[in-house]
């Protein structure tokens, strides 16, 4: 048992209203476990991932863990002509985690295709509009009871907002132009708060994330804000190397012009020493439902060092979703 960190703000836990905003930076941006169970994680975070789903989490894992992760998203027909709606996400993610303490960095990327109105006469323009955030973090755990932990996630977040015309012959192309678009780099501090409440037989977690709601301007004036976003877990072991979770999102936030509001379920098992899997499914309370179905497979290459991967396909083939990741935990 680690012994309690000091000074952790318990206080950010009841700063939980929606915040609008434009960022698609969310919950299913980082872990191969996670989102091969189509990000319900919260309650069940118990790897340096943990950092990102629920900092709380990292108490529940093994003493010390690592993970090095890629993750890629891509919304709408990329071989189509340029539409407004499409987008790409991408991110890459690197957490290690020791009772009481974690560290994380990440970079997070996404880009898509927005019709803008012109000039009277003129027409609507499409426009490619841009986002990369540098995220570095330091995780701290306190208990506050057998069985409760909190914890936190202090960030820097490195932003850079830029948007332009759409220019391509394609979706694709439109997307790949778009993602090179550069703009001024503003900075700020943020914060992520988790809980987990932790038995033999079930755990219940609730994430706040971007507590600040940080706002990154561009070079035109107009500024991209992260939205607060709350969210509960929970999970289920009713078996060794069972688990089944549902997520929730407590608010209602204003994403890529559209409101999103997830609910998911899935489920791990792992089979043996050598081989664990999952899979899931997720979509939005509010607004289009976009439901999305998620795969996953763990294969451990040694003792406490797995190869995580995992695939996502939403209503229509064009919507998908990969990645892989190198996980440890001693």
């Amino acid at each position: 048992m680690f012994r309690p960190a000091p000074g952790l703000l318990l206080a950010s836990l009841f700063s939980v209203l929606a915040v609008p905003a434009s960022a698609q930076l969310i919950f299913e941006s980082v872990g191969e476990r996670a989102l091969g169970m189509a990000g319900a994680f919260v309650a069940v975070a118990d790897d340096a991932t943990a950092a990102h789903w629920n900092p709380a989490g990292l108490a529940t894992g093994g003493p010390a863990g690592a993970t090095v992760g890629w993750h890629r998203f891509q919304f709408g027909n990329q071989d189509s002509g340029p539409v407004p709606g499409a987008s790409r996400r991408s991110t890459t993610f690197t957490s290690l985690g020791a009772w009481p303490l974690g560290i994380s960095y990440g970079t997070f990327r996404h880009t898509r295709l927005v019709l803008t109105p012109g000039d009277p006469g003129a027409g609507d323009h499409l426009r490619a509009e841009t986002l990369r955030v540098s995220h570095y973090g330091v995780t701290i755990l306190q208990t506050v009871l057998p069985g409760l932990v909190v914890g936190s996630t202090l960030k820097y977040l490195r932003g850079e907002a830029a948007s332009g015309p759409a220019v391509g012959q394609n979706t694709g192309d439109a997307l790949d132009e778009g993602s090179k678009l550069r703009g001024d780099r503003d900075g700020a501090f943020d914060l992520d708060v988790g809980v987990m409440a932790s038995s033999d037989l079930i755990r219940v977690g609730v994430t706040l994330k971007n507590l600040r709601s940080p706002s990154f301007s561009e070079v035109a004036g107009n500024a991209t804000t992260l939205p607060r976003q709350v969210r509960l877990g929970l999970a289920v072991l009713p078996v060794d190397g069972l688990t089944l979770a549902i997520d929730l999102d407590l608010n209602r936030v204003d994403l890529a012009g559209g409101l999103r509001r997830m609910s998911a379920f899935g489920g791990e098992a792992v089979l043996g020493q050598r081989l664990a899997i999952r899979s899931g499914v997720r979509w939005s309370l509010v607004g289009p439902r976009n439901p999305v179905g998620a795969v996953g497979l763990s294969v451990a290459v040694r003792p406490r060092l797995w190869l995580d991967g995992h695939f996502a396909r939403g209503r229509l083939d064009e919507d998908q979703e990969f990645g892989v990741a190198m996980r440890a935990g001693f």
